[in-house]
């Protein structure tokens, strides 16, 4: 009998530690240590192209990672999608040793079998085969011996389980099979008798004898039975371990990208306030423009009639014109005290670096400012004391 598990990524980890006999999978209570060193590992042995118990093959997540690279580079370079991280990577095909394979025939029927599965799956999707003769029953009674063949489902430089093992092929693998190793053997081992057929070639039995139906039964159809139910046990608690281990990690990656949206929320909203305040002092300064532009335009008009006016006119358009510029230059000095301390109240809760930085380019244009209003002052005066000496004169 056989059957066929596949696994996805997040559930390949557990499998290949079956596969090697990790510590965590000797704890397990179906697994007898003490038979553990009768276990082997089948692979085609490269000096000759045989397939014989070879040392040295260790079935870890970085081979089924190197063939997922190999895929994406392919797939790449021909500009097609990477590997789907819910595609099926890694599958596993489970052959359990017969009844009817004569003694000292197990290794044959184990190699023979692997060697048809290369045949049909590819040489290059191979993992190896790993004889298990080490589980037993909860009873401790030995379980029937069996191989795992792990293998990468890569179908024309793509993974694709489905395509490469459909229905049909399991359907057909068991009769293939049989038919393959009976020409090695010369018998047929019973690998697609299913228990019905095995009951009934007892029950058509012309034996009388009612225990040794019952114990032929047994052998043939409850022992085969439980030992298929307690590897599909064991197989489904491995798969649903890892599929909880990848939803924790799933949910562990939704937490993240949860708190770093936050996170990105907080600072979209620093910035729209940075940018609301910075639009406010944009506001504020051309109100001030504007205002300066109504003072300034009276001063200038003064100006222009100064240059066309007489000596006796001078001296009244000089008065409106120092009147004028010393209530700028008041305008000016309130407007630089009322800038400085909105500066100080937007830059407060703002970091310390970023403070000094805006805080010194503000200072430095309210300075500026003042100097200029101060020199403006001057000019002011200046005139006055011009007409004062000449009414003296």
């Amino acid at each position: 009998m056989a059957h066929i598990a596949k696994y996805k990524a997040a559930s390949c980890g557990h499998m290949l530690a079956h596969y090697r006999r990790d510590a965590s999978s000797l704890g397990r209570e179906n697994i007898d240590p003490t038979r553990t060193k009768d276990n082997y590992t089948l692979g085609l042995d490269d000096r000759d192209g045989k397939v014989r118990a070879l040392n040295g093959i260790e079935p870890n997540w970085a081979t089924v990672e190197g063939r997922i690279e190999g895929v994406n580079e392919a797939a790449k370079a021909a500009g097609k999608r990477a590997v789907r991280k819910d595609a099926v990577v890694m599958a596993d095909v489970v052959v359990t040793l017969p009844e009817n394979v004569h003694k000292g025939d197990e290794g044959k029927f184990f190699g023979y079998t692997y060697w048809f599965l290369l045949q049909k799956l590819g040489k290059e999707n191979m993992m190896g085969g790993f004889v298990h003769r080490d589980e037993v029953r909860k009873d401790g009674s030995p379980v029937r011996d069996h191989m795992h063949v792990p293998f990468t489902p890569i179908l024309d430089g793509r993974f694709n389980y489905k395509k490469m093992c459909p229905r049909s092929f399991y359907q057909s693998m068991h009769k293939e099979l049989g038919d393959y190793l009976e020409k090695r053997l010369g018998y047929r081992p019973e690998v697609e008798l299913g228990e019905e057929t095995r009951a009934q070639r007892v029950y058509t039995d012309k034996s009388v004898d009612i225990d040794k139906v019952r114990g032929a039964v047994d052998r043939a159809v409850v022992r085969p039975a439980e030992d298929e139910a307690a590897r599909i046990v064991a197989a489904a608690e491995e798969e649903a371990a890892a599929l909880l281990k990848e939803a924790e990690t799933r949910r562990d990656e939704l937490v993240a990208q949860v708190a770093d949206g936050e996170r990105r929320l907080l600072d979209v909203r620093m910035q729209v306030d940075e940018e609301a305040d910075r639009l406010e002092c944009l506001r504020q300064g051309a109100r001030a423009i504007e205002r300066d532009v109504a003072e300034l335009e009276p001063i200038a008009a003064d100006v222009r009639r100064f240059e066309g006016a007489g000596r006796a006119e001078r001296g009244a358009i000089l008065d409106s014109i120092t009147a004028r510029c010393a209530g700028a230059a008041r305008a000016a000095r309130a407007a630089i005290e009322e800038l400085g301390d909105r500066i100080w109240a937007l830059m407060r809760p703002k970091k310390a670096q970023r403070t000094e930085r805006s805080l010194d380019d503000v200072m430095r244009e309210a300075t500026e400012v003042a100097r200029a209003a101060k020199a403006l002052s001057r000019n002011h005066v200046a005139p006055t004391n011009s007409r004062q000496r000449g009414q003296a004169r």
